[in-house]
């Protein structure tokens, strides 16, 4: 949208003037800013005002309309109602019908625009939403009177993000549908084809705190990976191995619920067919060793590579070596630079052997049982070698930055009491801010129906 130059310099001018009279004496810069926006601020207002009067008068005069209960609403008058904008409280007339058979009544300005009297505007909305994506509710209501110079309460704010939550998750509703639609899927391949290149996804899960218990959020992570520059070895924990600094997640989507695995299964495979998941040449999973993340991979990508993460996989190491040597000894670093070196080349066989070499060991024993059962079990998932070679990306850091940025910044801050609803629409919304979804949901806020 362009606006017209002289007209900007015009109200510049106006403006200038207006600044003169109110401080003759200069002040310091950010005195002046301040007031600047307090000025536009009540101008936007007035200006929304006027709009809003302007559009319902330039539209035909009706003396009725058909009501939905079959009788007719009969103009009244031109009613005063209320909105609550970006530009703070906003009062307008426009006309008004009302039905004497079912006594409703309405405003097709109200109607026509998606304007809620004595509610947030859409505009607004979103900005309350985005804060309330960042930061705890009360926190986020005292940025937003910075912002905006003037007060939106934090359970407004609240609603407004849940209800940002909602939109994402009748999305996901609808993908649900879709994804179970045959022939939709059957489209869908015709007009898309196969795609090439690789495609990765990762799931997890991470506890979140619900009216005084804690509930998994289970989340999932869609990506694909790309070469950013050079390997350059770096050292890590006194050893080379570990890297993959040439690798980075690009186009990352998240999705996340709190849900059994068997109800997770449904948005797993919707978000799937949304990233075209089903359709890629090459579908590569990269998760912890978790049996019910693995169990979904099978039943909806059979076909992918399946690869633990090489981050937790070398987490069973230390406990070990800290259990037979002592914690950072030489013989602790020399020992867990060998497991790592083996686990890192894929040599899965010899790990277990040397690991099984202390069970005997009483200090040892839980930990050496528990890391021989992680490897046995997850053996096809840990030929990191081989993974390297094809050049697969083997840590899951896109997901363990989702439970972050999702979870742990938002939902655990401090003194946070959540429902498992509002935990719920609260993460969904965030996971759409953070995978550049926003504005579909922005857009959906502004045409929701009056009723909403």
């Amino acid at each position: 949208m362009e606006f017209s130059t002289e007209v900007v310099e015009k109200m510049a001018e106006i403006m200038e003037e207006e600044m003169g009279r109110i401080m003759p004496e200069a002040g310091d810069i950010r005195e002046v800013e301040t007031e600047m926006r307090k000025f536009l601020r009540k101008v936007g207002a007035e200006a929304l005002k006027r709009y809003l009067e302007r559009v319902d008068e330039s539209e035909p005069l009706e003396k009725s309309k058909a009501c939905e209960c079959q009788g007719q609403q009969e103009y009244q008058y031109r009613r005063e109602a209320v909105i609550v904008s970006v530009f703070g409280r906003v009062r307008y007339k426009r006309r008004y019908f009302s039905c004497g058979s079912c006594g409703s009544g309405q405003s097709p300005l109200d109607k026509r625009l998606h304007i809620v009297p004595g509610a947030v505007t859409a505009g607004l909305a979103e900005l309350l939403a985005l804060a309330g994506v960042e930061s705890a509710f009360e926190e986020s209501s005292r940025f937003i009177e910075r912002f905006l110079l003037f007060r939106v309460s934090d359970n407004t704010l609240r609603k407004e993000t849940e209800r940002f939550g909602a939109l994402q998750a009748a999305r996901e509703e609808e993908w649900k549908k879709k994804s179970r639609d045959e022939t939709w899927l059957q489209e869908r391949l015709q007009k898309f084809g196969k795609q090439s290149g690789r495609l990765y996804g990762s799931l997890d899960g991470v506890m979140a705190p619900c009216k005084g218990e804690w509930r998994e959020l289970k989340n999932i992570t869609w990506y694909r990976v790309e070469a950013v520059r050079s390997y350059q070895p770096r050292r890590h924990h006194a050893s080379t191995v570990g890297e993959q600094n040439d690798l980075q997640a690009q186009e990352i989507s998240y999705h996340c619920d709190i849900q059994t695995p068997d109800q997770f299964s449904h948005l797993f495979w919707a978000t799937g067919c949304q990233r075209k998941a089903d359709l890629y040449e090459e579908l590569v999973f990269v998760c912890d060793g978790a049996v019910w993340i693995w169990k979904l991979i099978e039943r909806h990508f059979p076909h992918a590579v399946q690869i633990v993460d090489w981050y937790h996989a070398s987490e069973y190491l230390p406990p070990i070596a800290e259990a037979v040597f002592g914690k950072d000894t030489p013989e602790y670093h020399a020992w867990l630079d060998q497991a790592r070196s083996q686990l890192w080349e894929g040599q899965i066989d010899a790990l277990i052997h040397d690991c099984q070499l202390f069970a005997s060991i009483p200090l040892a024993a839980k930990a050496v049982h528990e890391a021989v059962s992680y490897f046995t079990n997850n053996q096809h998932r840990m030929d990191y070698a081989r993974f390297r070679q094809k050049g697969y990306f083997i840590g899951s850091g896109t997901v363990e930055s989702a439970g972050k940025q999702i979870a742990g910044l938002r939902l655990k801050r401090a003194g946070a009491r959540w429902t498992e609803a509002g935990a719920i629409a609260t993460a969904k919304a965030r996971a759409a801010w953070l995978s550049h979804q926003w504005d579909d949901l922005a857009i959906r806020r502004a045409t929701l129906p009056l009723a909403i």
